[in-house]
């Protein structure tokens, strides 16, 4: 299912051991900690940041894990 994900598609083509990760979390909590790792800059501005299309991509990605695995809510930036 998830290599038919126009999402993870986007970001894997551009960000291949990225889509490895993803692939390899997917459907555990380990997914949402990574993503929002990704999405949320915990590098005290030091990281470049991804093309909009890709922050987009992991953003919906996002939306479709909770959406298939509802149990797993989102983390705050504590749980880092």
């Amino acid at each position: 299912m998830l290599k038919e994900n126009h999402h993870f598609n986007t970001i894997s083509s551009l960000y291949p051991h990225i889509g490895d990760k993803l692939e390899m979390f997917w459907g555990h909590l380990d997914f949402v900690r990574y993503v929002d790792k990704l999405i949320y800059d915990t590098r005290d501005g030091g990281r470049k940041g991804f093309p909009p299309n890709v922050f987009m991509a992991l953003y919906h990605l996002s939306e479709d894990h909770l959406e298939a695995f509802p149990h797993l809510r989102k983390l705050t930036q504590k749980d880092f």
